[in-house]
Order: structure tokens, then sequence, then C-alpha cells
């Protein structure tokens, strides 16, 4: 009888740590019916060489740069954002309170870029314009959404650009 109360306990194990796995597994919804646009960050330019730029992610993970002023990549690229950067967007914005953010920082001044986001996910969709008094959550944010979609292979549409 001690046999079968030990396999008994480890298929009982075995079986908990499955069902964890797929509580924890999370399905991500990326857009909406009424909108495809996912994701988006402009930075737009300023009196120096601030680089100026549009990355724009639909629901499907298609994505489109259209680099302007001082831009690392200048012209139109395309690329493919795979699932998982796009859960990590939206995973990330969530986790610094981007949803709960104020619409707009900004103020009297003339010669600061902005920066604008937007994510549009589990049914939820904010845009935040940042330029001045910007909170340090939004600026990491930012920068890590550079950094992942930095990452992804875009490819030039216009090599007249």
């Amino acid at each position: 009888m001690r046999p079968f109360s030990l396999t008994t306990l480890v298929l009982v194990l075995c079986s908990a740590c499955g069902q964890q796995q797929r509580v924890t597994a999370t399905n991500h919804t990326f857009g909406s019916a009424a909108d495809a646009l996912f994701f988006s960050l402009e930075r737009t330019p300023c009196f120096g060489k601030c680089p100026a730029y549009l990355i724009t992610v639909d629901r499907e993970g298609a994505a489109v740069y259209t680099g302007r002023t001082f831009a690392d990549r200048p012209g139109t690229w395309k690329a493919r954002v795979d699932q998982a950067t796009m859960a990590a967007l939206l995973e990330r914005a969530s986790a610094i309170g981007f949803f709960a953010m104020e619409d707009r920082y900004d103020g009297p001044v003339t010669d600061l870029p902005s920066t604008i986001i937007r994510v549009n996910g589990d049914g939820r969709d904010k845009q935040v314009l940042a330029r001045y008094k910007t909170p340090p959550a939004f600026k990491t944010f930012a920068a890590y959404a550079d950094s992942l979609l930095d990452r992804v292979a875009w490819e030039r549409v216009h090599a007249e650009d």
C-alpha cells in the first residue's frame, strides 16, 4: 500500500505542476476590433540633433519604422515582431502603471523633444505624450521598448528615402 501512495503523490505533484503552468501562461489581446494598432512609439524633433522617428506595431506583429531627422535608420523600414516581444511590451506597460499615467506631461518649454507612446491591448488603450517633467518609469519604458524593437530584423522599404 505504501508504494501506491508514493506513486499517487508523485502523480498529483506532477499534475499540479502542469496545471500551474497553464494557469500562469498569459494570453494577451493585442489591438482591438476597432483598431488594429497595438503599439506605437514616436520621438519628435528638437532644435538640435534629437533622433526623430515613429515605430508602429499592429495586432499581428507587422511593424513599420519611419526614420525622420537624425534617426539611426532614415526612411521607411518594415519588420515582424514576435508575440513574445509584444507580450513583453504589454506586460511592462502594466507593471509600470502606464495605463494610469497622465495623458500629457508637458510645460512651457520650447526645445525639448516629445516621446509619445500608445499601447492598445487586453481591453485597454492609452496614449501618453511626454516632454516635460516626465516620470522616470515612462522614460525607462520608452528605452525598454526601443531596445526590444531595435532587435527585430528591419528591412528597408524604399532605398531612395
